[in-house]
This record gives C-alpha cells, sequence and structure tokens, in this order.
C-alpha cells in the first residue's frame, strides 16, 4: 500500500497541483512538459520535489527559459518570471527551488560552467549572481548602473571558463576575464540584446540576438564585430528578431526567426537562405527554435498558435497542438538523446 501511494504522489498527482496547492485545470498548466516522441504526446514534467510534504507541483509558474548543465545532461534549470529559478538534477522528473534568489524573482537567464558544474551565474534585476556550490548560496558579481537597466543574456566561455559574457536591456555588453570579479565593457548594440550564444566549435565566437535589429557576430571574442542581417536585405522583416539556434552538432549551422520567418545559413552567419514553413511572414510570432544536436535536419518551432516540426532540414512540416492554452516560451532538445524535446510554457506579457 505505502509503495502504492509513493507511485500515486510521483505520477498521478502533478497535473493537477501548484505550488501553493492550488488547483489548475490541465488545459492550462505552465512549468515544463516534456516529449519522448520528438513532441508527438506530451507529459507534464513539473513536480516540485518537497519531502516530508504531499509533492507540489510548478505547473503554475511562466518558465522563462530552460537549460542542461553542460557536463550532466540529467541537469537542467528552469527560470521562471515571478517564481525563481528551479533545478532538478534527474531530467526534469522533479524540480526543486534554489534558495537564495528569492521565490517570487524573476529569474532572465543562467550560465553553467562547463568545467565546474557547481559555479553558476544567474540574473535577477540588476544584478548577477554567482553560486560555487551548486547554487546552495549566491552572491552579487555584477550591478548596473540604473535601476530602469537590467540584466538580460549571460554566457560562461566553455573554453576558458573565466571569459563571462553579460548582455543589458539597453543594448550594452560586458566581458570578464576573471570568473566575474571585473568587467569591462564591450560593445553597444541599438537595443536590448535578447541572446548570445557561443560557438559550440570556436569559443572565440559568439552570435548575439538584439531586439528589434537582428543578430551581430564576433570572431575574435568581441574585438569586431560583423552585422549579420546585411545579408539578409532580400528577407523583408528578417530586422524584427525573435530568436535563433546554433546547431551544436553541425558546424557553422544557424537557424533565425524573425517576422520574416525562419532563415538558414551554413557558415556561421554570413549567408541565408529561405527555409519554407506552413506560416505566412508576419502571421504568427515565432517565440523559439530549436535544432536537435544528434540530427540537424530534425528541426522545431513554436509560435503564438501551434507547434511545428520538421524531420527533413524544412522541407516538409508537421503540425502539432499545445499540450496546454499557455504559449511555449522555449523549446529545448536533449543534448545526447533526441527523441527527447523539453517545452517550457508561459502567458506573453510582452519582450
Amino acid at each position: 500500500m505505502f509503495v502504492s501511494l509513493i507511485v500515486f504522489l510521483l505520477f498521478g498527482a502533478t497535473g493537477c497541483i501548484k505550488i501553493k496547492k492550488d488547483a489548475v485545470t490541465t488545459g492550462n498548466l505552465g512549468g515544463v512538459f516534456a516529449s519522448a516522441d520528438r513532441m508527438e504526446t506530451w507529459k507534464h514534467s513539473s513536480l516540485l520535489m518537497t519531502p516530508g510534504e504531499t509533492p507540489g507541483s510548478i505547473g503554475g509558474v511562466n518558465s522563462y527559459f530552460i537549460k542542461f548543465d553542460p557536463s550532466d545532461s540529467k541537469a537542467m534549470y528552469l527560470g521562471t518570471r515571478e517564481n525563481g529559478l528551479y533545478y532538478s538534477y534527474n531530467g526534469g522528473v522533479g524540480w526543486t527551488l534554489a534558495k537564495g534568489l528569492g521565490a517570487e524573482s524573476y529569474i532572465r537567464d543562467i550560465a553553467i560552467d562547463a568545467k565546474n558544474k557547481c559555479r553558476l551565474y544567474a540574473l535577477m534585476g540588476t544584478k548577477v549572481y554567482v553560486s560555487k556550490d551548486c547554487a546552495r548560496t549566491w552572491k552579487e558579481t555584477f550591478f548596473t548602473d540604473s535601476s530602469a537597466k537590467y540584466t538580460s543574456v549571460v554566457a560562461v566561455d566553455w573554453f576558458d571558463s573565466n571569459v563571462v559574457w553579460v548582455g543589458l536591456s539597453d543594448g550594452s555588453l560586458h566581458k570578464s576575464e576573471d570568473a566575474g570579479v571585473s568587467w569591462r565593457p564591450i560593445k553597444k548594440f541599438p537595443k536590448r540584446v535578447r541572446k548570445l550564444t557561443i560557438d559550440p566549435f570556436d569559443s572565440r565566437r559568439l552570435i548575439v540576438g538584439v531586439m528589434d535589429t537582428g543578430l551581430y557576430r564576433t570572431d575574435d571574442k568581441g574585438e569586431s564585430w560583423t552585422y549579420l542581417n546585411k545579408g539578409m536585405k532580400d528577407f523583408k522583416g528578417a530586422d524584427s528578431y525573435y530568436n535563433y539556434a546554433i546547431s551544436a552538432g553541425s558546424e557553422n549551422l544557424v537557424i533565425y526567426a524573425s517576422k520574416f520567418g525562419l532563415l538558414r545559413s551554413l557558415d556561421a552567419g554570413t549567408t541565408w537562405s529561405e527555409v519554407d514553413i506552413l506560416s505566412r511572414a508576419g502571421e504568427e510570432i515565432i517565440y523559439t527554435v530549436a535544432i536537435d544536436p544528434s540530427n540537424a535536419n530534425n528541426l522545431y518551432y513554436a509560435t503564438d498558435k501551434a507547434l511545428y516540426k520538421s524531420l527533413d532540414g524544412g522541407t516538409n512540416w508537421i503540425v502539432k497542438k499545445m499540450p496546454t492554452t499557455k504559449v511555449a516560451r522555449q523549446l529545448v532538445v536533449h543534448p545526447t538523446d533526441g527523441t527527447k524535446v523539453y517545452m517550457g510554457a508561459f502567458v506573453p506579457l510582452g519582450n
């Protein structure tokens, strides 16, 4: 009987319980969803680990990002818009609140040191916090000079983990070469830095997504920059940035989502070609795009209306319904198992 009770609590009670134990309808769940068959079916993967209590759920949170630990594919982090940072060490089966950052805080991004999994950098408000003990405690390591200027993205160099990058809402980009002890300004972009990715094949190369502007690239750790949208002049609406993805398994492959639709580059953003999709340009907002690390022909994107997948590089697309009335903020493919796709759900409030 005891075993049966545990099984029920783990698998039968997660779909209708929020953190505060308030009932929610399964059709309006947030948090994290997991698919083990490339988005054919979904399971709500939002169990809140609360030892000694009735299991709760993070099904009521608005997900902002999902990230895997680069050195441990069972370790995942979930940043939320109002409920702080959560981590899972069992592939998303159960989640735990990271204490020290606030249970009602807006966590915009996190970066995990690829050479030291216990060193993390998290963004909250105007500050960057660092943890050196696997999210148990946190200390300020960067803060802006204005309450109106918040931190928006952070990344750690996988080759030299002393190098840390942080982008701000005013478009400025800063760099630390001593693991966050000191910082210097590197670049001022026209608007908010929305995304920053270090190339998985060459850490000297970074691609930056800028709100209402497009993409920039550096090949020399920020000393010089190329505006990649110069190569998109034939694609109307490409300056209206939505998202992008760099392939971790196919060198120089970038997929860019904008008001135009989807574009593909096979040379790290120098030249671009259209990826034919089912949505008409500007008809839907593309919130997220993902590439399977183990097979670059497997592409995914999500709009405010539906989920889309292609298993042949974008030649054919399959439309899938959302498992919730909320929107997919992010789609993430498992680093080593391409059949597994994770989705963070939220209610859009703007940028």
